[in-house]
């Protein structure tokens, strides 16, 4: 396999301009001088047969191994323009060629690392992270069917390493000590083919970071534009479109379950003809079902981003560094024929507006004293959650919450766990989610069980308020030394946008206020006597 890779790489362009810059280095000072050339090919013979250990931990993943290397090399050679390639010095060819068999290498992990990743903080986090996956894990535990429970397991480590394998491939090569060949005349220049791999793991903006990714470095006498290498890699790898990465008697053979794994190859098998020409990249492909297609579109449009993104970067380049140049276009040539049906991207559109009119009314939720209802189950579950943790912690805590009636502004306020902006902004806003049943409270392993329910939730308080205010201080308990900031957020109506202003809140807890409309249903005695004593029995609070 090694020799093989090896065969395959010395029959590129992109290493043959790298041993004829070498070549021309000896005329030059009558040094013969192959070093960067044969440290390439001992790193190249070690990671090829790690690269073919991939699929042990994704089985359903396109391929990743030493071909997909030769093929990102490739794209390199069709994407660097000509007149820049000639400039390229032998380390900036081999910085690409180095980040072109490294930068997948963090998928592979043996059977022993495994077992230690599983049991880590980060590994959980991540499969509790996974709603649909933690239900599925959950209910296969219920059944007893540990067949189930492996294969998501074996699922949620594949996610694991794939999000992580930038990182942990600093691990696989310093395990396997690829960094020390990666050298030339007793210079390491490894920290620089990292920064070139670790990019590809990244928005195009963080390149723009030139501590990380420098556009005027030196190894040794050679000028070395990191930035640029590492946009070349990252648009070479994206561009791998190559049938050889996904034949379909593997597909067949493979025969993936994974819905995403199952888009990843319908997409790549769509492909009939793909080329990276001087001025722009053609793609031709058929595609037999409109979400085939919709998610082949979507590749291209993430591409498109990626050429634009690249472009205004480069072009930044102060006029000493012309020539790292990119001449392609900023959007891909593509053409798509739809077998079987004709494409069009129709579905419902909710007129919001309308849909909230529609929630808020009488006649779907009954009593608009349900509007009550949300506000306490809050309440409740907010204190609870509270309790628990200060009992936890060994604290004393008496647990309350207040309703109150002033002309028509409606007050319900806790000293439970409170919000800070984060919970505000990805719970509270969030129609029909809830924190309770979310991974952030999973993780805290708190034993509560949760009353508020998924639905139209806060939105209900429309149905009796013309707008309302949230003010809260969320209680600290990992970093007391940190303390989370208090929020005030004022929601004019269910379609405006919110106001937020400074808060002096000092308690724990939240505080919401409802501005009534005209016609509300409550009062004084019925709050008090009735409607509020009762919603509290139901809700165990005493």
């Amino acid at each position: 396999m090694s020799e093989d890779a090896i065969l395959r790489l010395h029959q590129t362009g992109l290493f043959n301009k790298l041993l004829e810059k070498e070549n021309e280095e000896k005329k030059s000072t009558s040094i013969e001088d192959h070093e960067i050339s044969q440290n390439i090919i001992s790193v190249v013979r070690k990671a090829a047969p790690l690269l073919e250990r991939i699929p042990i931990n994704m089985p359903e993943f396109t391929l990743h191994n030493a071909n997909h290397s030769i093929h990102v090399i490739k794209n390199i050679e069709d994407l660097i323009p000509p007149e820049t390639l000639e400039q390229l010095n032998a380390v900036e060819i081999s910085i690409l060629i180095y980040a072109a068999y490294l930068h997948d290498i963090g998928m592979i992990s043996s059977s022993d690392e495994r077992k230690q990743i599983v049991k880590t903080n980060e590994f959980k986090k991540l499969l509790n992270s996974n709603e649909e996956l933690y239900e599925k894990l959950e209910k296969a535990k219920n059944n007893g069917d540990y067949q189930a429970v492996l294969e998501i397991e074996n699922k949620a480590f594949t996610d694991f390493l794939r999000k992580n394998h930038v990182e942990h491939a600093h691990k696989i090569i310093k395990e396997y000590e690829l960094d020390s060949e990666i050298s030339w005349k007793g210079t390491s220049y490894y920290k620089w083919v990292k920064a070139v791999c670790d990019s590809h793991g990244l928005p195009v903006k963080e390149l723009k970071k030139n501590d990380n990714w420098p556009i005027d470095v030196l190894v040794r006498n050679k000028p070395v534009n990191v930035q640029y290498l590492s946009l070349i890699l990252r648009l070479a790898d994206i561009l791998d479109l190559d049938s050889e990465r996904t034949p379909k008697r593997l597909f067949y053979h493979i025969n993936p379950k994974d819905k995403i794994s199952i888009q990843e190859w319908e997409k790549h098998l769509s492909i009939t003809g793909f080329r990276i020409g001087p001025e722009e990249i053609k793609v031709e492909a058929e595609c037999k079902s409109p979400n085939c297609e919709r998610v082949l579109r979507k590749f291209i449009k993430d591409i498109d981003k990626e050429l634009e993104e690249s472009n205004y970067l480069i072009s930044s380049y102060r006029a000493d560094f012309a020539k790292y140049r990119l001449n392609l276009s900023e959007s891909v040539n593509v053409r798509i024929h739809s077998i079987g049906y004709e494409y069009r991207d129709f579905r419902f559109e909710l007129d919001y507006r309308r849909v909230l009119d529609l929630l808020m009314g009488e006649g779907l939720y009954g009593n608009p004293v349900v509007a009550l209802r949300e506000l306490l189950q809050n309440s409740v579950d907010a204190v609870r959650y509270r309790e628990s943790l200060e009992k936890r912690e060994g604290n004393g805590y008496r647990p309350s919450i207040e309703v109150s009636l002033t002309n028509d502004e409606l007050i319900v306020e806790d000293n439970g766990i409170g919000m800070d902006e984060e919970i505000f902004k990805n719970y509270f806003m969030k129609v029909g989610r809830s924190y309770y049943q979310s991974s952030d409270f999973r993780e805290k392993n708190v034993d509560i069980d949760p009353v508020s329910e998924f639905g139209i939730g806060i939105l209900s308080v429309f149905m009796v308020a013309d707008k309302f205010t949230v003010e809260s201080r969320r209680k600290t308990f990992e970093d007391e030394l940190n303390p989370y900031i208090s929020i005030y957020f004022e929601i004019p109506t269910a379609y405006d946008y919110f106001v937020k202003r400074q808060s002096k809140r000092s308690k724990y807890g939240t505080k919401i206020i409802l501005n009534l409309k005209s016609d509300h249903p409550f009062s004084p005695s019925s709050l008090i006597e009735k409607k509020y004593q009762k919603l509290l029995l139901l809700l165990n609070i005493k």
